[in-house]
């Protein structure tokens, strides 16, 4: 980690409870940020993807990248801002699994907040909170937005309805393409086929509906499954847990 140069702060904290509903929060030049909730479940929406994020789930943006937020139900957003030449982690976006320790230290930062690094005792809670965000698991569940007008056009079309039944063939016949053409746009855009993508984005949806409390049972007819237990082979398959243990925890 590399030492700060200047007299503004290493690291800024922003912890604010917000209702439901949709928020951009404070960005400015040359600030990387870690969005985290200790309480509630938001969706964070960004140009390179869409993440549902628990309170076990954080992302991490690099300087440059806005982000917008959907809160469901009353979410506790405990955010920190490092100086980007700090180097906390690399330059792209990516979502984290957070673990106990984790947790407590971006807790007890942003609480402590702005840290100094030329204070000692800022200096050794930036230098574990650092090793510890490095050492999370990267986590997948990533929605990644096509670029090309088609891929994109139909793209739209399914998050509007997750449900609809339209096939492929039947989407690209809309859009006045073939389905090869969709196929390779989303290969080339997203690095996985249609029909990988169509299933995130149930699981996505499906995440936020379960996050405001909607059944199980609901939420597979919601996303476009025709029984309860074929919503639970895909939901195990992408997380690795149950609709319903996912749910309860």
């Amino acid at each position: 980690m590399r030492q700060q140069v200047d007299d503004e702060p290493a690291v800024r904290g922003y912890a604010a409870t917000h209702p439901r509903g949709t928020v951009v929060l404070p960005t400015t030049t040359d600030w990387d940020h870690l969005v985290y909730a200790s309480a509630g479940v938001m969706t964070v929406e960004s140009d390179a993807g869409t993440w549902v994020l628990p309170p076990h789930r954080a992302l991490f943006a690099p300087d440059g990248c806005r982000v917008r937020i959907v809160m469901h139900g009353r979410v506790s957003v405990r955010t920190l801002y490092f100086r980007s030449h700090l180097g906390v982690m690399d330059g792209r976006v990516r979502a984290v699994n957070v673990t106990p320790l984790a947790r407590e230290l971006i807790l007890h930062a942003v609480r402590t907040s702005p840290l100094d690094v030329r204070v000692g005792e800022h200096a050794r809670i930036l230098g574990v909170l650092v090793d510890q965000l490095r050492a999370l698991p990267h986590e997948p569940l990533q929605l990644p937005e096509p670029t090309d007008a088609r891929a994109k056009e139909i793209a739209e079309l399914l998050r509007a309805d997750a449900a609809r039944r339209d096939g492929l063939d039947a989407l690209a016949h809309r859009m006045g393409t073939s389905r090869r053409s969709v196929e390779r746009a989303f290969r080339n855009d997203v690095g996985m086929t249609f029909a990988q993508w169509r299933r995130r984005l149930r699981m996505v949806q499906a995440l936020r509906m379960l996050a405001e409390g909607v059944p199980a049972a609901s939420v597979a007819a919601a996303v476009g499954y025709s029984t309860p237990s074929a919503f639970g082979v895909a939901f195990r398959r992408e997380l690795g847990i149950s609709p319903a243990r996912y749910h309860r925890a």
